[in-house]
């Protein structure tokens, strides 16, 4: 799957060609049809060789062309396309891109300069790394989780320094008692085991936000008091990334561990698109730093100021090609893009599902003076 990157250099590189554009639905449950996203997929091309009537020649067979690469890379799917969604990226040179998503996405077909990115936004959310701690007071297991696979785990482990007491395996020397003016065998071992925790909560912190990136999620789970522990130190090299799931067992299995990482990294989610969109809806320390609603992003988007975009899936489903020049507009800016969905989607709906925050105020224009007559 593509990351954010590696959508934005594509876009960048076929703005001036004509692409073929699809994305398919995989998770129709109709038991009638092996192939439920064939009728809606032959009916958007045959909308777009209508469309494509008045054309040149050149261009009608260009088409056809991608068509029939396009059918090529469908020829595997004997059924259903085995994931929630598709998308592929095809050129009369060649297909640029094919794959499943992790995410649902309308069966559409877009014949277009350039590709159609906006309905892929929503399946960006799967590459951002998940990191899962789940640790006790001796060891902790690392797994890193993206798009939809749980890599195996590393294992860190707390190393005590320990000295025996001075009479281990000698007589006592005179006037000694355990735990007399001096440290037990017992209690040396646990301040060791505790600075070795330490020491591994430390190791392991950091460890996690180098796996993490710079835009990854971070997760402790295991012992409460060992995770709590980690989350502090964690919350200092990954602010607003942290969560302590204390449902998750010191014993989890990997399974346990991949739905926790689903759960941990959409409550994240929602957790830091909700701050941001509050800020849009009208929390916001400036409000010169923020776009509300269509209008106002279209003209920060077109004065070059935006720093992150923000759209909902129902703006999406309505307008389209609104949101496909949002997003290149964005794109082309340097701009983050968000689809964001359950109630910080509500939020934002109610002022048209469009928003951004600025890098700086959107420049406004000074109406001229009237010329003095003499």
């Amino acid at each position: 799957m593509l990351t954010f990157q590696e959508l934005t250099a594509l876009s960048r590189r076929m703005r001036d060609d004509r692409v073929l554009s699809v994305y398919l639905d995989g998770t129709s449950l109709d038991p009638a049809s092996k192939t439920p996203w064939r009728v809606p997929l032959d009916n958007a091309l045959k909308d777009i060789r209508r469309w494509l009537e008045g054309s040149t020649h050149n261009e009608r067979m260009g088409f056809e062309r991608c068509v029939r690469l396009l059918e090529g890379e469908l020829a595997e799917f004997r059924g259903a396309i085995g994931s929630p969604g598709w998308a592929g990226f095809i050129t009369v040179a060649g297909v640029l891109d094919s794959e499943r998503l992790p995410v649902p996405t309308p069966t559409i077909a877009i014949w277009s300069t350039g590709i159609c990115v906006a309905p892929y936004i929503r399946a960006l959310k799967q590459t951002r790394p998940v990191v899962v701690v789940v640790a006790d007071a001796r060891k902790a297991r690392i797994f890193r989780y993206a798009t939809g696979v749980l890599a195996p785990a590393e294992t860190v482990h707390a190393h005590a320094v320990t000295e025996p007491p001075v009479h281990m395996g000698d007589a006592p020397r005179l006037g000694f008692h355990s735990g007399t003016r001096g440290t037990t065998g017992h209690d040396a071992a646990q301040h060791a085991l505790q600075a070795g925790t330490k020491r591994m909560i430390d190791g392991v912190a950091r460890r996690s936000a180098e796996l993490a990136g710079h835009d990854g999620w971070i997760l402790t789970g295991g012992i409460p008091e060992v995770s709590a522990h980690m989350a502090a130190a964690m919350e200092k090299v990954a602010p607003h990334r942290v969560l302590r799931m204390e449902e998750l067992d010191i014993h989890a299995t990997e399974a346990q561990v991949t739905a926790a990482a689903q759960r941990g990294a959409s409550q994240l989610r929602d957790e830091t698109d909700m701050r941001h969109v509050s800020e849009i809806a009208g929390a916001a320390d400036d409000e010169r730093l923020i776009a509300r609603g269509p209008s106002a992003t279209r003209q920060a988007l077109e004065q070059a100021t935006v720093r992150e975009l923000y759209l909902t899936s129902r703006f999406l489903q309505d307008h389209l090609a609104d949101a496909e020049d949002a997003v290149r507009a964005a794109i082309a800016q340097g701009a983050t893009v968000e689809e964001v969905s359950r109630a910080v989607a509500d939020r934002l709906d109610e002022f048209g599902g469009m928003g951004a925050r600025l890098r700086y105020p959107v420049p406004t224009v000074e109406a001229a003076e009237p010329a003095s007559s003499l």
